[in-house]
């Protein structure tokens, strides 16, 4: 079995069928797992453009079974010896053939620099807190929601000299310092402040930037994907060419704003303010 599961690279060609294997994951874990009407939380498992999203990352990989697509996961990796695994679904029909945790083997293989990986699952899954604690994850933290999972990889020639490891930074100011190219992780930075900074092409990964206040600030060609920002207040800001999709806007409100050119669904949405006050 081992030999006959590959890995390969996702494209957006492949997300249709994709979110048709992602459509019966869900379902399948909604009967097995939940009760009174409640569904398992998996963002746009049903949206072929959250497919097509994921593979643009380039970590998102088919799971194949001699070239017949059984699975997915999905790899986030925003440090230079750490990851995460965001997602890892085996079609229903297929799970309980060890499929998984060779692809575990398959994934550490693949990113042998890799020495810290982590990932959450549900609560209402003992079925997958029992798979991640037998290929070696071990519980971290837990809410009435989720489980936090971490594995540790052990390398006796891992280089630590270059590591700043548990050393008290609180308060201290940095001045015309060069930090490109670092890499920060497991690291308290509330409270923080950055000003005159160059922080082009950062990358922010299972991050708590909640009450974050950002002023005078080139964010041009960002991505904000698989976020929580509800409640966000977006002020004197241009958003001239954005492109929202895929995204939950309930008790959305727009007001005071130049909407010259802008669309909803395709639709001019000063047209549809025409038409609504020709009511």
């Amino acid at each position: 079995m081992h030999n006959q599961i590959k890995l390969e690279v996702a494209t957006e060609v492949d997300a249709e069928q994709i979110r048709d294997l992602m459509v019966n994951v869900e379902e399948d874990e909604a009967s097995k797992w939940y009760t009174d009407g409640e569904r398992p939380y998996i963002p746009g498992f049903d949206s072929i453009a959250m497919q097509q999203y994921h593979a643009r990352s380039g970590h998102y990989y088919k799971i194949l079974l001699q070239n017949t697509l059984v699975g997915v996961v999905l790899i986030s990796t925003t440090g230079r010896e750490h990851a995460r695994i965001d997602r890892l679904y085996i079609d229903p029909q297929f799970q309980g053939k060890q499929i998984g945790s060779i692809v575990l083997q398959h994934i550490e293989n693949l990113f042998p620099q890799i020495r810290t990986w982590t990932l959450d699952t549900s609560q209402k899954s003992p079925r997958n807190h029992y798979f991640y604690e037998k290929n070696g994850y071990k519980l971290m933290s837990e809410d009435q929601d989720e489980r936090y999972y971490r594995k540790e990889v052990v390398d006796q020639h891992l280089e630590t000299r270059d590591f700043a490891t548990r050393k008290g930074f609180n308060k201290h100011n940095f001045r015309e310092c060069s930090m490109q190219d670092s890499d920060f992780y497991d690291v308290n930075l509330a409270n923080s402040s950055y000003s005159n900074s160059n922080m082009s092409c950062q990358k922010f990964q299972n991050i708590n930037l909640s009450g974050s206040h950002i002023t005078n600030t080139n964010m041009s060609h960002s991505i904000f994907g698989d976020s929580n920002m509800r409640k966000v207040e977006i002020c004197h800001v241009s958003l001239a060419g954005a492109y929202i999709h895929d995204s939950n806007l309930h008790n959305l409100s727009v007001n005071n704003c130049n909407i010259e050119g802008m669309k909803i669904d395709g639709v001019l949405v000063s047209d549809l303010i025409k038409a609504y006050k020709s009511r």
